[in-house]
């Protein structure tokens, strides 16, 4: 009996080294991507996607706000292969993503507007970027933060969109209407 208990003792204390050595590994990204976009007028309603990549899952939950908040939530769950994290991977890194910064523009007189929530984590290293204004602010599209984050939000809905392809990326900033 003694000798029981002290063989599951060390299984248990080395199952839990174990574990956690390979529950800490570097090549992990985790991604948390709030997208929200809405309108502002007597009949205000916003949506908001929420994105979530841990391990190899990505989570999206789409809530609505205002005039549209009786809707019911839309969530769904899909696979990250190890290709596409290799490619989220190369776009945090490549694109320097791992930094607090962010683009927040005065919303005024136009009605709709954009938000985008961005914390990511990777290799020990955080960023947190923040951008939003209205959506006719096409100076913005120049901007590499958005540039580049808006890189990482399309390469999600690509993985997403491969998987269900009624999960689609809606351009956040309109350009004008030529007449």
């Amino acid at each position: 009996m003694k000798t029981l208990l002290i063989v599951a003792g060390a299984c248990l204390f080395f199952g839990t080294g174990v574990g956690s050595v390979f529950g800490n590994r570097t090549d992990e990204p985790h991604i948390r991507l709030r997208l929200t976009t809405g309108e502002r007028s007597r009949d205000s309603s916003s949506q908001t996607t929420a994105i979530t990549v841990e391990r190899d899952a990505i989570v999206l939950v789409r809530t609505f706000g205002g005039r549209r908040r009786g809707t019911p939530a839309l969530s769904k769950e899909f696979k990250l292969s190890k290709a596409d994290n290799e490619n989220l991977l190369k776009l945090i890194r490549a694109n320097k993503l791992l930094v607090t910064d962010s683009i927040e523009l005065p919303e005024g007189a136009p009605v709709f507007y954009f938000r985008i929530s961005l914390d990511l984590a990777l290799d020990g290293k955080k960023g947190i970027i923040n951008l939003s204004g209205p959506r006719n602010a096409v100076a913005v599209k120049e901007k590499k933060l958005y540039q580049d984050s808006l890189l990482l939000v399309r390469e999600l809905y690509r993985i997403m969109n491969n998987q269900d392809n009624s999960v689609r990326f809606e351009e956040l900033i309109r350009e004008p209407i030529r007449r």
